[in-house]
């Protein structure tokens, strides 16, 4: 029937990234969010993932991103370049955020202010204030009238009654909805549910042990937390003024937010913050570092590390992680505190002390949002799938919905006279993207994969080489050990065997030969067999 709703989540749902879902409604198509997923170690440093977009071949008439996390706008390009003609809707602070990506790419495109409902179709989609680690982050109330139906789409949120820095979770306007509409779908936020915490902390309640902390250094207070986290960082800029130091934002990220975020008043600076290269600093400072994950690049790696620059660790210096660890970090940063620790610097984590409070609702805190809205149906989002399974434990333990749905990416939700859910058998995998936005295909990752972990050698020869007594063969290795290329003598010999027994075979043929002979050689000398790479022309 033409007035009925499709919810279909194209990412986020099953993972935690490339965050996109799509409600269509009398042929009218929206979009929210448009994030990126970022790659597992054993992708080998590839760019980025999002969802596969081939299979939607109809115009997509508006986009509304709900916050500025990369997971939600950082496709936002690849968005553009699909649907060309789509209206893009973002609150402030994420507006600004993408307009500096687009900016960059050179792209052209006018980002609506989200800050009123929007209309589409049978549709009315409104702005919901709700809490979480960057400022200016939207839920979604979802509604029409025709079907007396209400979503509450909250894809990223906690609940924080005592932030000092914005209002706190709009919970008036979620119980309008419940009394408002008979028939009310939650669609809220995983992250958190495995936690122990049955609360997320106020970011208030970090104020004192991050002061202590920073006082009790002698020499310079290393911070690093997530540089979109704002509302850290003020706390820390304020920490700063109470205690008399500088602040020095370094790293590119953490200066490009803190910059966006002062230029929409969303952070004060207090007069404390310092340029890197500022000669005249005297008092005790506090280097605000971007790179929180360890990243090999990253700034914290750098400073730690002592390949920075301007910034060396030393043994009187202190290293605070005001922040936890992403899942598939965790090795990564174990072995950045091993670095510190043999340094001589302290480090604080907020394993330690109360100084990290996530940005996502601990089970407390959904269960307040499940009873101010009191759903009808419910379906877990944004979490792996083992999150997802929790949070439907959680949702039936406390009879928090009438019912409780698991679905993944790909699965759809229809809203007519029924409410039902369609399953989809071979669900898209999402497509990779690396260097300038170059998409990789799932083969090629594959053969990285290869040279990654057996390393390659190759083997080039001309076609008139291969008739003589002594072919003139080039040897070259990538990744192999060593000892590999004290071998290269007999397994030039080895190949001029292979060569002269196949000698007036078609080519094809010769370099077959060639690449399993080549792999067979190396496997018996170094028990593996590497990548080869045969060039016959």
């Amino acid at each position: 029937m033409k007035e009925e709703t499709k919810i279909t989540p194209l990412g986020g749902v099953g993972q935690i990234g490339s965050n996109c879902t799509l409600i269509q409604n009398k042929g009218e198509n929206i979009l929210i969010d448009c994030g990126i997923l970022f790659p597992y170690e054993d992708f080998f440093d590839l760019n980025y993932l999002i969802p596969d977009l081939s299979s939607i071949d109809f115009k997509v008439n508006t986009i509304i991103i709900t916050h500025g996390h990369e997971d939600h706008i950082g496709a936002i390009h690849h968005y553009i370049e699909k649907f060309p003609e789509a209206k893009i809707y973002a609150p402030l602070f994420a507006k600004k955020l993408i307009e500096a990506k687009l900016e960059f790419k050179k792209i052209s495109k006018k980002i609506i202010l989200f800050t009123d409902p929007i209309s589409v179709a049978d549709i009315r989609i409104s702005p919901l204030h709700v809490n979480h680690s960057i400022p200016d982050t939207k839920g979604l109330m979802i509604t029409n009238d025709k079907t007396d139906t209400a979503m509450l789409f909250i894809s990223d949120f906690k609940v924080d009654k005592t932030t000092p820095y914005e209002k706190p979770f709009d919970f008036k306007s979620v119980e309008g909805l419940k009394v408002n509409y008979s028939r009310r779908l939650a669609f809220l936020d995983s992250t958190n549910i495995m936690s122990k915490n049955r609360r997320t902390p106020s970011e208030s309640e970090l104020y004192d042990n991050l002061k202590k902390s920073i006082e009790s250094t002698t020499g310079t207070t290393y911070i690093t937390s997530f540089a979109s986290n704002i509302h850290r960082v003020q706390t820390i800029l304020n920490i700063a003024k109470e205690l008399n130091r500088v602040v020095i934002p370094y790293g590119r990220s953490m200066l490009r937010y803190m910059a966006t975020a002062t230029e929409i008043g969303e952070l004060d600076d207090n007069g404390v913050v310092k340029d890197a290269d500022d000669q005249s600093i005297k008092r005790s400072k506090i280097v605000l570092l971007s790179g929180s994950q360890g990243e090999h690049r990253g700034t914290v790696r750098r400073v730690v590390t002592r390949q920075d620059k301007k910034f060396k660790l030393k043994p009187e210096d202190k290293v605070i992680f005001s922040s936890k660890a992403i899942p598939g970090n965790e090795k990564k940063l174990s072995l950045l505190y091993n670095t510190i620790i043999e340094q001589g610097a302290q480090l604080l984590t907020s394993n330690e002390l109360l100084i990290h409070a996530s940005g996502h609702p601990g089970k407390d805190d959904l269960k307040e949002v499940y009873e101010a809205f009191s759903p009808t149906h419910a379906f877990p989002i944004h979490g792996e799938s083992l999150f997802l399974k929790e949070h439907i434990s959680f949702i039936k333990k406390h009879s928090l919905s009438n019912e409780a749905t698991m679905i993944l990416n790909g699965d759809s939700i229809t809203i007519g006279k029924e409410i039902s859910v369609s399953k989809v058998k071979d669900p898209k995998e999402p497509v990779i993207f690396h260097g300038s936005d170059i998409l990789i295909e799932k083969e090629r990752l594959s053969e990285r994969r290869k040279m990654a972990t057996l390393g390659t050698v190759i083997v080039s020869c001309s076609k008139e080489s291969t008739h003589k007594i002594r072919p003139n063969i080039e040897i070259s290795t990538l990744g192999l050990p060593v000892k590999a290329d004290s071998d290269i003598d007999d397994f030039k010999s080895y190949l001029t065997d292979i060569m002269r027994d196949n000698k007036g075979r078609p080519i094809s043929d010769t370099s077959e030969k060639v690449r399993i002979a080549t792999r067979r050689f190396f496997n018996e000398r170094l028990g593996y067999r590497p990548l080869a790479i045969v060039h016959i022309c």
